[in-house]
């Protein structure tokens, strides 16, 4: 028995406001395949904000299309906003999604309720099922990704070395990585994903992959069992609508046709890692944190100085472990010594950051002469391996603090000018004299002007060079996108004429979309023709002054590609060749 759906609107102040409808496309199916849940709000255009709700049996997609559309008839503005959900249903029955608020500019509106009838799978579903399982496995091993530790459990705050890789089938027709592995999770952090290493040629599941890898550090923030995984997204070329990221692109071949590209997301798999808490028994008191394997010393670059004058102490850790969360030691001033904030500095594995020499810089003033101590720095760590704290404070050192030199007034009474005039004049025996030595002659001592100078020439012949090959490259590649742009419209073209001979209806009116957003996009100068939906096209074929025969023309069309593509109604009677002689009839025609 087939539902029907009620439409049901929220009016504002008198019907007056925006107005919801809420509907699914077809509003029943059988369990193996999909519908579309479409929410469409007449009077305006504002962005949304919504939860998509939840319904135990249905899988609702997070992201929906939106279409926009605006049109004026007879003096009338009409604004509309269209969301479509794609939604799959995992078990048989009737499913209902209650009412639920969505906010647009500020105004709160409730979207009705609508109830969806899934019925037992065919066979033919059983078989279309099957073969989408083997699609979607076989689409598993085509890209996915991995990351291993050194060890199966972590102490909480420690870092180890991990390494993410992704693996990608040679098969698989990808473009571009468009990002490195993002990690999911709140339990761990990471140091940053930097250049990766390839590797080409490496067996896995009967396959050959190309293997990305990156090298990090990974430390534990919390305690327990937390998880992790990483995903990021590639790019894929596939030849066609039909043959999208999900449909098996890597059984095409897209290379012939001129393939679009598509988004695709790739998951690793969700591991759960061990996080030990750190003891409490045996803890020194000068543990902050530091957990690994290290060695510590001090030394300072002089051993006497005079009052006041400052002294470099430097306390350096080297090792293996979290070197980049280990704080500075607390040195504390006192009556001896004034101390200031400590510079930091690493010497290492800058990648992950846990391996290397972390160096901590004090600046000391004495502030009393005499033989003074710089005090030991306390410092203690947790041995992971040894699962114990290990305490190694540094040494003292000696300081020699002189009072320096002092000033002493001038007591003119006690000495005669005429004897500290005496002391002070030089010796008459240490004075020589030196021959000077001429320089290079030159006949003319005015510059010589700037255009005269080969250098000059020289430099001005590098901007000239580089314009002119700009020039030369620009050109090149406006001619290449021309041809490039001819080839797909004679390719589309073929795509129509082989559609009337293998009578496939929804081949030729996909074709047909295409060439019209191509040869919109070179009239009305658009970059991204395969970015216009249909309410966009019809908008551009009215300013460029079409007919109304040849837009509603145009539209009836479009309606029939989108009903095919998005709903899957079935098309409109008419034979395949009226189709094929109605199209390019209309594409003559587009101005």
């Amino acid at each position: 028995m087939i539902l029907s759906i009620s439409w049901q609107s929220l009016l504002f102040s008198q019907n007056q406001g925006p107005r919801v409808e809420v509907s699914f496309s077809p509003p029943s199916i059988t369990l193996a395949n999909n519908t579309i849940y479409k929410i469409v709000i007449h009077g305006t255009q504002d962005n949304l904000q919504y939860s998509t709700p939840a319904v135990s049996g249905l899988k609702i997609s997070d992201s929906p299309q939106v279409f926009r559309s605006y049109s004026n008839i007879n003096g009338v503005n009409s604004a509309r906003l269209e969301l479509s959900f794609q939604v799959r249903a995992t078990r048989q029955g009737n499913f209902t999604i209650a009412p639920w608020n969505v906010k647009v500019g500020g105004n709160l509106l409730q979207v009705p309720a609508a109830t969806l009838q899934v019925l037992a799978p065919s066979q033919q579903d059983l078989l279309r099922q099957k073969r989408q399982q083997e699609q979607e496995k076989e689409l598993e091993q085509a890209a996915f990704i991995e990351f291993s530790t050194t060890r199966p459990f972590l102490f909480e705050g420690e870092t180890v070395p991990a390494t993410v890789q992704l693996f990608l089938w040679d098969r698989l027709p990808v473009t571009r990585i468009e990002q490195a592995p993002v990690k999911n999770g709140d339990s761990f952090s990471i140091t940053e994903l930097r250049q990766p290493n390839e590797k080409r040629n490496v067996l896995r599941n009967g396959k050959r992959y190309a293997v990305f890898s990156w090298n990090v550090g990974l430390t534990a923030a919390i305690a327990g069992q937390p998880k992790l995984s990483f995903s990021t997204l590639i790019r894929v070329r596939v030849s066609n609508r039909r043959n999208g990221p999900f449909g098996s692109p890597f059984r095409n071949d897209p290379f012939f046709g001129f393939g679009r590209e598509e988004q695709l997301k790739v998951n690793g798999e969700e591991r759960e890692i061990e996080v030990r808490p750190l003891p409490m028994k045996g803890r020194p008191a000068g543990f902050q944190g530091a957990i690994g394997n290290f060695t510590s010393q001090s030394r300072i670059d002089s051993d006497q100085v005079s009052l006041g004058d400052p002294v470099r102490l430097v306390f350096e850790i080297s090792g293996t472990g979290n070197l980049a969360a280990i704080p500075a030691p607390d040195i504390s001033s006192g009556k001896n010594f004034k101390i200031g904030p400590p510079a930091f500095s690493f010497d290492g594995n800058q990648i992950t950051k846990h391996e290397g020499k972390q160096s901590f810089e004090y600046i000391l003033t004495p502030l009393v002469a005499g033989l003074l101590e710089v005090p030991p720095i306390e410092f203690a760590y947790f041995d992971p391996l040894r699962e114990s704290f290990v305490s190694a404070p540094t040494r003292p050192h000696p300081l020699q603090v002189d009072r320096g030199k002092q000033w002493i007034p001038n007591d003119q009474g006690n000495q005669s000018p005429d004897n500290s005039n005496e002391s002070t004049r030089p010796s008459t025996s240490d004075l020589f004299q030196t021959e000077v030595e001429p320089g290079e002659w030159r006949s003319l001592l005015e510059a010589s002007p700037l255009i005269e100078k080969p250098t000059f020439w020289y430099l001005q012949s590098i901007p000239l060079a580089g314009l002119c090959s700009l020039s030369f490259w620009g050109i090149r590649r406006k001619m290449k996108g021309k041809e490039k742009f001819r080839r797909k419209e004679n390719s589309l073209s073929k795509q129509m004429k082989d559609s009337v001979g293998f009578n496939d209806p929804s081949s030729l009116l996909l074709a047909f979309r295409d060439l019209l957003r191509l040869k919109i996009a070179k009239n009305r100068k658009h970059p991204n023709p395969s970015s216009l939906a249909s309410d966009e096209i019809v908008m551009l074929l009215k300013a460029g002054k079409n007919s109304e025969e040849v837009i509603n023309s145009v539209k009836e069309l479009l309606r029939n590609c989108d009903d095919q593509e998005f709903a899957g109604n079935e098309l409109s009677k008419q034979p395949v060749e009226d189709l094929y002689r109605k199209g390019f009839g209309l594409l003559k025609k587009i101005r």
